[in-house]
């Protein structure tokens, strides 16, 4: 079982890794949505400056801080 804390939202994005979902705009835009839904919108910019702070793989990790990432 692993450690990690469960996501603010029950929300999933899919991230397809070789697809276009799994493009990083599309992943944080595709985030933002899920925010949306959960009602969670004023998180919107706290998880955005987050996700651009580092590389690809830092963007996946504060992503699933924030949803479910299912990656295909």
């Amino acid at each position: 079982m692993s450690n990690e804390k469960n996501p603010v939202t029950d929300e999933t994005v899919t991230v397809e890794m070789s697809g276009p979902s799994g493009n990083a705009w599309a992943v944080m835009g595709n985030v933002v949505a899920a925010l949306k839904r959960a009602g969670k919108a004023s998180l919107k910019d706290e998880y955005t400056k987050r996700a651009m702070s580092g590389d690809y793989e830092n963007l996946l990790k504060v992503s699933g801080e924030y949803v479910r990432i299912k990656r295909v």
